[in-house]
């Protein structure tokens, strides 16, 4: 029998640091190193606002051994998405990178691990495109080629996404070894890290049958059941759920959300997912 320390990783997501709330708060309490690695699901900052949040990005460079910083809608508002390709990765820091549907391959005693980022964007049905387009601030502050962006635009997003998130999966689909076995470790490990939400399962009580759900998040549980990653970190509606099974996969999330709303309930500063 074959026996591995498993590899720790800390996330956190929806700290909202453009809000003077929130970056008091996060830096009267910030994120307390209990791995190594970083993984940042989105709505940390807008990008646009970069420069002033310079002291949150030394913070996590010289804490962290590796941050990985996957954008959350809010991180593109005050950005037009015609001069960002669906794809990128960039080195914020020598150990700090934003990056948007890419892979990340990390040896590991146990086996190769991939982490896999993207922001997903949701699908909007036809009958709520209207709806959501009104009550979401996506579709004001985010522009594409000088046009607000529209529920349309949406859609096409998450296709792309969907679409890179099948290749980055689909050779999980094959038979498994026994887990424990030398074959087994040779199969690399995968962590889904996404923004939106692939699931309504343990939907928050508050926001149940709000219309406005379908820009927060998709039913993909059909697809994790298919595609099987061995875990799935999200964020973006500001509640903090306990982790829970979709077939194979273990979800995850740990959001601050807005302090002014008395969101943070639940936030763990050095939350980890042992993989």
């Amino acid at each position: 029998m074959f026996s591995f320390i498993l590899m720790n990783f800390q996330y956190a997501s929806d700290l909202h640091l453009e809000f003077a709330q929130n970056k008091k708060a996060i830096f009267k309490k910030p994120l307390l190193a209990s791995a190594d690695i970083l993984l940042l699901a989105g709505d940390i900052m807008p990008l646009c606002d970069r420069q002033q949040h310079q002291d949150f990005l030394n913070y996590v460079s010289d804490h962290f051994q590796m941050t990985y910083w996957l954008p959350g809608n809010h991180e593109y508002f005050g950005t037009d998405l015609a001069t960002m390709p669906g794809s990128f990765e960039e080195a914020i820091r020598t150990n700090v990178f934003l990056l948007n549907n890419k892979v990340k391959c990390l040896e590991d005693p146990a086996g190769p691990i991939e982490l896999i980022f993207s922001t997903l964007w949701s699908h909007i049905p036809p009958q709520l495109t209207e709806i959501v387009a009104k009550r979401m601030r996506d579709f004001t502050q985010i522009h594409l080629k000088g046009q607000e962006i529209t529920p349309l635009e949406y859609n096409r997003l998450h296709q792309e996404a969907i679409r890179f998130l099948t290749l980055a999966l689909e050779d999980k689909t094959a038979s498994t070894p026994e887990p424990g076995t030398e074959e087994a470790t040779k199969l690399p490990r995968k962590m889904v890290i996404s923004h939106h939400l692939p699931s309504f399962l343990n939907y928050p009580k508050k926001h149940q049958n709000d219309p406005i759900n379908a820009g927060f998040a998709t039913n993909l549980d059909d697809f994790i059941q298919k595609m099987a990653p061995n875990a799935w970190i999200f964020g973006h509606h500001h509640a903090n759920i306990s982790p829970f099974w979709i077939g194979k996969t273990r979800l995850y999330t740990n959001q601050l959300g807005y302090i002014k709303f008395k969101e943070g309930a639940g936030f763990n500063r050095e939350a980890t997912i042992e993989l």
